[in-house]
């Protein structure tokens, strides 16, 4: 029962992670650092967001493998195979929506806003399924590993990275990525306290019961 309820919280956190990446993409106030990478490689190549992240989160998964295989579980391969096309429909779904309101900063940043809360949601809920990372977290923490550093400079290193890369193939990079970049560590650790982790141990109330 705690297996399925793993896997579970495992693909449901990356469907959010995906919606959430969408919501804060098709605000246009700048992506997570690594979207924007992404988003910059797919647009110098002429190919779609959804496919150019698989291929790019392939490249990493295969380095992966080869320098720290415990990271690999069955959240990376939904990460891989899933989540770059949520984002590519889930934003696009939202321009073609919107309209002339889409042009409204205030409606961005409530996309925003949202979009970040709902990446944190999902981040949150695989994170603490335990059935491995995506790519890119990885990366970090096999730094982490490596190096003796603590994972919050590693994290940074490797946004920095990306938000380099992004900016230098002219991604959109802007209070979305520093917004990202601060708040987003917290707010994961809120829901993983406050929602995560209840729900992985059932002991979410319902009521006065308990789950």
């Amino acid at each position: 029962m705690k297996d399925q309820k793993r896997i579970w919280m495992t693909v449901a956190g990356v469907v959010f992670s995906g919606i959430g990446c969408g919501f804060i993409k098709a605000a246009a106030l700048g992506t997570d650092p690594f979207t924007g990478a992404v988003t910059g490689i797919g647009m110098a190549a002429g190919i779609q967001y959804g496919t150019i992240y698989v291929l790019i989160n392939g490249l990493l998964l295969a380095a992966v493998w080869i320098l720290d295989r415990h990271y690999i579980g069955i959240a990376t391969v939904v990460n891989l195979f899933g989540i770059g096309y949520i984002v590519q429909f889930v934003s696009d779904g939202i321009l073609e929506a919107s309209g002339p309101l889409g042009e409204e900063l205030f409606f961005r940043l409530l996309l925003l806003i949202f979009g970040l809360l709902v990446l944190c949601v999902g981040t949150s809920l695989y994170f603490t399924s335990d059935l491995g990372v995506s790519a890119y977290d990885a990366a970090a923490l096999i730094l982490r590993d490596r190096t003796g550093r603590s994972l919050r400079f590693c994290r940074v290193g490797t946004d920095v990275l990306c938000v380099a890369a992004a900016l230098a193939l002219g991604a959109s990079v802007g209070a979305g990525t520093v917004i990202t970049a601060f708040c987003m560590g917290p707010v994961v650790e809120f829901f993983n306290k406050r929602m995560a982790e209840p729900l992985l141990k059932g002991r979410i109330a319902k009521g006065r019961r308990m789950c």
